[in-house]
């Protein structure tokens, strides 16, 4: 190399330095939330070098602060363009399908740049919130333990690993994270949302609500904290607040899911003023954006309960190699229907530990969801009931899930999946030593409270078209009625107005069934220090009650198609 390109070279390292220098001052700038400034040393870094990798992709990152989430999503995918394995430009792709309420891209994205670099933390936690978000427990846990074991001192490492204890039915450990994370960060109201959450699932409405009521009057735009405190009785919201959320609901910028809480808030917010005529008009708009997100296609299920009919009307056999020292007590039932009740008097019980809703039997099976599975889903299931080894896979690894959440060392762990009224046959055939109850409710009223509430699944989308509501609660007792005519003495069904109008005589009834000796507790099941995670969390942290029974007649004049529906038949 001769003198003239030694100073070359030696001129475009000093040119590079000087513009590192440049670039790490401008991210500390936007560090600072000082995002008009950060946009002009930006602007002039990029005018100099509009190819630089990490400048372009912290534009992407600055147009995401600022709420230009295309702008964002087209600077990462420039970036991306530059450096195809930028595993960081990857990952802040994903976040933008995050904030898209894209999570089936996110996750591709994640997936994508924790391929490329294993130990990179901000995809790994990423990882650990988009299957939180998914509900898939294990999976949650598994990468927010790896982060944690990364950066223990992280922040958002330590609120991802918090929240997927919690889902894992740790939830003393989560809380006791989450407190000290607050503590130290007070700032972090995203972190107390989390922990008012936790405290909801103990039955610990106290310490949620103090939480609540001194976050939300200084931060009433943030929707994480509008809706536990609107939806609280004793809570009144002042006129700006109302217009503010009123009118957010004619933003068109505004996502479809966050005018769906919106409205669903502000329908819980006037049922407890007693206005039913706002309440019921915003109930009403609630469920009509939450159902043109995805129709519901109940050709689909009605195929698969045809599909069971047939292939349970003839007498299928399986033997079992060896008995399990714990057996399972299946709750289900429609959704709403006293499922989580049940499960809160039988868990009051010395001898059952409550499992919660377990998805692990039908993903077990093949389905990804239970409800509107697809054609190879059903394929493979008139296959696989045929497989004895199949079958075998199947009760082994259920087991070991049940097994893994008996830390009370009981005789019985409960699931208590509502949409396992699908499955009877199955169980009857592969675990035949589990108990099996029916939860039913009446008709309308059941109808009327899965119209009322907000599931955090789309696979419930049936729930918010009245007649489609209406058709599916039909389908159901017909498949009911045809697995009572096959199996009529090992279902019991638990009449939900019966339980209320004899709670002693009925919950006596229920633990006989169940093999087990009756414990005064189980009267008591309000009590019950347990987690619960379902839309009952506040009634079964109450005595019982009728409250609920009738509760439609408020809104007759909204419910004209589902009334009918259930009427036809």
């Amino acid at each position: 190399m001769n003198r003239q390109q030694r100073r070359k070279e030696e001129k475009n390292k000093s040119a590079q330095l000087a513009f590192r220098k440049k670039l790490i001052d401008a991210i500390n700038i936007h560090q600072n939330k000082h995002y008009v400034q950060a946009k002009n040393a930006y602007e002039k870094l990029y005018r100099i070098n509009p190819n630089d990798y990490d400048l372009v992709r912290h534009i992407g990152i600055l147009h995401q602060d600022m709420g230009e989430y295309e702008e964002a999503f087209n600077k990462f995918l420039y970036a991306i363009k530059i450096n195809p394995n930028g595993f960081e430009a990857i990952n802040n792709l994903g976040t933008i399908h995050v904030l898209n309420k894209n999570d089936t891209l996110a996750l591709q994205c994640f997936e994508k740049s924790n391929a490329i670099k294993r130990d990179y933390i901000p995809t790994i936690n990423n990882l650990a919130g988009i299957y939180h978000r998914l509900h898939n427990a294990e999976l949650a846990l598994k990468y927010a333990k790896n982060a944690f074991s990364l950066q223990k001192n992280n922040i958002f490492t330590i609120n991802q690993y918090a929240k997927a204890l919690i889902i894992n039915n740790r939830i003393d450990e989560g809380i006791n994270l989450l407190e000290e994370l607050c503590k130290n960060n007070p700032e972090r109201l995203d972190f107390k949302a989390n922990l008012v959450t936790a405290f909801k699932e103990i039955g610990d409405f106290k310490k949620s609500k103090k939480i609540i009521d001194e976050v939300f009057p200084q931060n009433f735009k943030r929707l994480d904290f509008f809706a536990p405190f609107a939806s609280d009785k004793e809570n009144t919201l002042s006129t700006d607040q109302l217009e503010y959320y009123e009118n957010q609901l004619h933003n068109e910028s505004l996502h479809i899911d966050d005018k769906v809480l919106i409205s669903h808030t502000l329908f819980e917010y006037f049922r407890n003023k007693k206005n039913y005529l706002k309440s019921g008009k915003f109930l009403s708009l609630s469920n009509a954006l939450q159902y043109s997100q995805k129709e519901f296609e109940i050709e689909k299920d009605i195929k698969f309960f045809d599909l069971l009919k047939t292939i349970f009307s003839s007498k299928l056999s399986f033997e079992i190699n060896r008995q399990s020292n714990v057996k399972p007590i299946f709750i289900c039932g429609m959704p709403r229907s006293g499922t989580t009740l049940c499960e809160q008097i039988l868990s009051s019980h010395t001898k059952v530990k409550g499992g919660g809703e377990l998805s692990d039997l039908s993903r077990l099976l093949g389905f990804d969801y239970i409800i509107q599975p697809n054609e190879q889903s059903l394929n493979e299931l008139s296959n696989n009931i045929q497989d004895k080894s199949f079958l075998s896979k199947v009760r082994k690894n259920y087991f070991e899930k049940i097994l893994s959440l008996n830390d009370k060392k009981a005789e019985y762990v409960t699931d208590k999946l509502p949409h396992n009224f699908v499955l009877i046959g199955i169980i009857k055939l592969i675990l035949p030593e589990a108990k099996i109850i029916y939860c039913k409710r009446d008709p309308i009223d059941n109808c009327f409270s899965l119209y009322t509430h907000k599931f955090l699944e789309i696979s419930h989308q049936y729930s918010y078209d009245q007649e489609k509501l209406a058709k599916y609660y039909h389908l159901h007792t017909d498949l009911m009625s045809f697995w009572l005519d096959q199996f009529p003495d090992d279902i019991y069904v638990l009449d939900n107005e019966e339980l209320v109008k004899n709670q002693e005589l009925v919950s006596k009834s229920l633990v006989a069934f169940c093999d087990l000796k009756w414990e005064e507790q189980c009267l008591d099941f309000h009590k019950t220090r347990r987690q619960v995670r379902t839309a009952s969390i506040r009634q079964v942290r109450q005595p019982m009650n009728n409250k609920s029974i009738g509760a439609w007649k408020n809104y007759e004049k909204f419910l004209g198609k589902l009334i009918t529906t259930l009427k036809a038949k």
